[in-house]
C-alpha cells in the first residue's frame, strides 16, 4: 500500500544531509535558549537566599547558553534558508526544463502568463514554506519538550495553568490555517491571470493603441486588480490574526502566571527566582508558539503553490526526446506524405493530403486563408502528430525517436518571424552559434539584409530589442530567413515568409534563392501565385482540401483556383505598376 506522503517530503527528502545538519543546529539553537530562563531562575534565587558564589555561577552558565544560542541560531538559518534558495534553485530549472520539452500542443493550451506565475510567484510560495516554515516548525519542535520539562520540573500546577490558553490556540490556528489555503488558491489563479493579461497588453500595445482600447483595457486591469486587491486583503487579515490571538493568549498565560504563579510564591510553594525563571520561559516560548502560527500559513501558501505547479508538471502530452548530436547526410532529404490528416476540436484541419518530394525538390503550397498551408509545415516539421496517416522522411517514418535528428536538419520560417532581445549577430547566428562573419553576411547578401546592416549603427552588433522591434517587419521576417538559411537545412519550410516584404525586395530574394535551392529540399506557403512559381510543383489547397497539384506553368493553364489567383494577382500588379 503506497504511503501518502506530505507535498514537502519529495522537495526535502533529496537533501537529507543539509536537513539533518540544519536540524542538528535548530536543536542546538532551541535547547540552548531553553536553558538560559532556567540559569537566570538560579542565579534570582541565589540572590534570594544570599548566596553571591553561586548565582554568579548561574550568570556564566546563562552566558554561555546565550553565546551557544546564538551561534546554533546562525548555522540554523544558514543551512535551511540556504536549503530552500536551492530547493528554489531546482524547482525553477525543472519547470524550465520541463517548457523547453513539451511539444507544441502543450503551449497552445497554455498562456504565457500562467506558465510565467507558475514559475515564479508560485515557486517562491514553496520556497518560503521549505525555509522560513519548515524552520520556525523545527525550533518550535525542539524548544517546547526541554522547556516544558523544564517548567513541570519547577511546578507542575504552575505549568499546567499557564499552558492552557495555549491548547485554545492550537485549534484558533488550524482554522484559521484551512481558510488561507482555501483564499491562498483563489488569490494564485487571480494573480495569474493578472499576469496573463498584463503580458498580453504589453505585447500587444500597437493593436491595443490603434483601436483606441487603452480605457477599456485599464478599465479591465483594474477589475482584476481590484479582485486581487480584495482577496489580498482577506488573506492578510486572515494572517495578520496570528498575531493578535497569540498577543491575547499569551497575555492571559501571563495573567496566570503574576496570579497564580505569586499566590504560589506568598504560600512559600515557589521562589521568586522560579517564578522569575517561569517568566522567562513564557519569552523563549512567545515567538515559537506564534511564529508556529506564521508557519502554518506559509505551508499553506506552499501547498496552494504546489499543487499548481504539479498540475502543470503533470500535464498529459508526452515529452520531446532529449537532444543528441546527430550525424546528418549533406545531402537535401526526400518526403513522402500518405493519407495525412490533421483536424482541431472545431473540426477544421487538413486531409487527407498525399505527396512526394524527391531530394533537393522544391513545392509550393498556395490557397486562401484557413486553407491548411501553415497547418501542413507544422506536420511536415514535426510540431504536431496527425491523427492519420504517416510521413516518411529519407524513407524512414518520422515518428517521436526521430523528431530530434529531423530538427538536427531543419530551416523553420514561420508567419510571424520571432527574434530575441539580443544582437543582430546573435539572432543570425542562434542555430549555428560561431558561425563565421563571412558566413553571416553571405546570408544577409541572400535575402538583401547586408544594406540595412551596413546602415545600422553598431552593425551585426546592434541589439534589436524585444521580439526585434528596433527592425520592420519586413526586416524581421528576413532575419529570420536568414536565420534559417545559415543553418545549412536538408529541409526548408517558409510559411509566407516574404509576406512583409515589397514587391521589389521579394523577388530579388527569391532570384537568390535559386542558388539555394540545391542544397535543400524546400517547401514553402504562400497565397503569391508568383512565389509558388519560383518551385517545381504547386499544391493548392482549400479547406483542408487538396484541389490542384503539379508544376507552376501546367496549373496556370487549366480550369481552377491557382489559375483565378494567377490572373487577379497578375491585374493587381499591373495597377501597382501604374
Amino acid at each position: 500500500m503506497a504511503i501518502n506522503r506530505p507535498w514537502w517530503w519529495k522537495l526535502l527528502s533529496p537533501h537529507r544531509k543539509t536537513l539533518l545538519l540544519g536540524l542538528g543546529a535548530t536543536v542546538l539553537c532551541s535547547v540552548a535558549a531553553s536553558w538560559v530562563p532556567f540559569w537566570s531562575g538560579r542565579a534570582v534565587k541565589a540572590l534570594e537566599l544570599g548566596q553571591w558564589s553561586l548565582s554568579r555561577q548561574s550568570l556564566v552558565w546563562m552566558l554561555a547558553f546565550t553565546l551557544t544560542a546564538g551561534i546554533g541560531r546562525y548555522f540554523m538559518r544558514y543551512t535551511l534558508i540556504g536549503l530552500s534558495r536551492s530547493i528554489e534553485r531546482l524547482q525553477r530549472e525543472e519547470l524550465y526544463t520541463f517548457f523547453l520539452a513539451r511539444p507544441f500542443a502543450f503551449f497552445e493550451r497554455q498562456q504565457v502568463g500562467d506558465l510565467m506565475s507558475r514559475i515564479g510567484d508560485d515557486v517562491s510560495t514553496v520556497r518560503m514554506a521549505t525555509g522560513p516554515g519548515v524552520m520556525s516548525f523545527l525550533a518550535t519542535v525542539a524548544m517546547l519538550p526541554v522547556t516544558l520539562g523544564l517548567m513541570f520540573h519547577t511546578s507542575p500546577r504552575l505549568t499546567v495553568a499557564v499552558l492552557v490558553p495555549f491548547l485554545l490556540l492550537a485549534g484558533a490556528f488550524y482554522y484559521i490555517g484551512r481558510w488561507s489555503h482555501i483564499l491562498q488558491q483563489r488569490l494564485q489563479v487571480v494573480t495569474s491571470r493578472i499576469n496573463t493579461f498584463s503580458h498580453e497588453a504589453i505585447s500587444g500595445e500597437r493593436v491595443i493603441q490603434a483601436f483606441g482600447l487603452e480605457a477599456d483595457r485599464v478599465r479591465e486591469f483594474h477589475a482584476l486588480s481590484e479582485q486581487q486587491a480584495r482577496l489580498g486583503i482577506r488573506q492578510t487579515v486572515l494572517w495578520g490574526a496570528y498575531g493578535p490571538v497569540a498577543g491575547i493568549m499569551g497575555g492571559i498565560s501571563i495573567l496566570a502566571l503574576v496570579g497564580y504563579g505569586g499566590h504560589l510564591v506568598l504560600q512559600k510553594a515557589l521562589h521568586i527566582g522560579d517564578l522569575t525563571a517561569f517568566s522567562g520561559y513564557l519569552v523563549a516560548m512567545g515567538w515559537p508558539i506564534m511564529s508556529l502560527g506564521w508557519a502554518a500559513n506559509l505551508f499553506q501558501r506552499g501547498k496552494a503553490g504546489q499543487e499548481r505547479i504539479d498540475a502543470i508538471l503533470g500535464s498529459r502530452e508526452a515529452p520531446l526526446p532529449p537532444p543528441e548530436a546527430e550525424e546528418l547526410p549533406a545531402d537535401p532529404l526526400g518526403l513522402r506524405v500518405r493519407g495525412l490528416v490533421s483536424r482541431f476540436d472545431s473540426g477544421r484541419g487538413l486531409g487527407p493530403v498525399d505527396l512526394d518530394l524527391p531530394p533537393g525538390g522544391s513545392l509550393a503550397i498556395v490557397g486562401g486563408i484557413g486553407s491548411g498551408k501553415t497547418l501542413l509545415l507544422q506536420l511536415l516539421a514535426g510540431l504536431r502528430r496527425p491523427e492519420a496517416g504517416e510521413i516518411l522522411v529519407d524513407g524512414m517514418p518520422l515518428d517521436e525517436g526521430r523528431l530530434r535528428w529531423h530538427w538536427a536538419g531543419l530551416g523553420w520560417v514561420p508567419q510571424e518571424a520571432f527574434l530575441f532581445s539580443s544582437t543582430l549577430r546573435e539572432n543570425l547566428a542562434f542555430g549555428r552559434p560561431g558561425a563565421p562573419d563571412e558566413e553571416l553576411w553571405e546570408v544577409a547578401r541572400v535575402v538583401c539584409l547586408d544594406d540595412l546592416i551596413q546602415r545600422l549603427p553598431q552593425g551585426l552588433d546592434t541589439v534589436v530589442g524585444e521580439r526585434g522591434v528596433v527592425l520592420s517587419g519586413g526586416e524581421r521576417q528576413r532575419t529570420a530567413l536568414a536565420r534559417a538559411l545559415l543553418r545549412r537545412p536538408r529541409l526548408l519550410l517558409l510559411d509566407d515568409a516574404l509576406s512583409a516584404v515589397d514587391a521589389e525586395t521579394e523577388s530579388r530574394i527569391l532570384e537568390n534563392l535559386r542558388d539555394f535551392l540545391g542544397r535543400a529540399t524546400l517547401v514553402l506557403a504562400t497565397h503569391r501565385v508568383f512565389v509558388a512559381e519560383l518551385c517545381e510543383q504547386v499544391l493548392v489547397l482549400e479547406e483542408g482540401r487538396v484541389l490542384q497539384r503539379g508544376p507552376a506553368q501546367d496549373l496556370a493553364r487549366a480550369p481552377g483556383l491557382f489559375a483565378r489567383l494567377r490572373t487577379l494577382q497578375s491585374l493587381e500588379r499591373s495597377l501597382e505598376r501604374g
